[in-house]
């Protein structure tokens, strides 16, 4: 369900139309949430969303849980690619989608129990929790 920042964003991706990773996997991600996919990534409300040095992290909502944020990196494993085996590494765009359709468009889960909440109470999740890291 795309919220007037979501589409906000997308217009200001593409304006600006990077070649840096991060942001083409940003815009990937959004546009793919948008358009929708094989999960219920359509029915996702992204609330804001912001390029990293070496990735991007978006806060959303979804109908089975609360406003979250998701912190994703460039060397992120995803499934799909098998970077396990192969060591290749996905294009901005595949990671963009994959996190879009496999991350954000499915519910959080176990990870719920697990979230890493900021100062503001937002949990966060796909990373090291900082509590962990001592």
């Amino acid at each position: 369900m795309e919220s007037k920042r979501h589409a906000e964003l997308i217009a200001e991706l593409e304006a600006a139309a990077s070649e840096e990773w991060g942001p083409r996997a940003l815009l990937a991600c959004l546009q793919k949430l948008r358009d929708g996919g094989p999960t219920e990534a359509a029915i996702v409300v992204v609330h804001d969303a912001w390029v990293t040095p070496d990735g991007f992290r978006v806060v959303y909502g979804s109908p089975w849980g609360p406003r979250v944020g998701i912190i994703r990196e460039r060397h992120t494993t995803i499934d799909w690619v098998d970077a396990y085996t192969t060591g290749d590494e996905p294009t901005p765009e595949e990671f963009g989608h994959e996190v879009a359709d496999f991350n954000i468009g499915e519910p959080l889960g176990s990870y719920l129990e697990i979230l890493d909440h900021d100062a503001d109470g937002l949990g966060w999740w796909g990373h090291i929790p900082l509590r962990r890291r001592g």
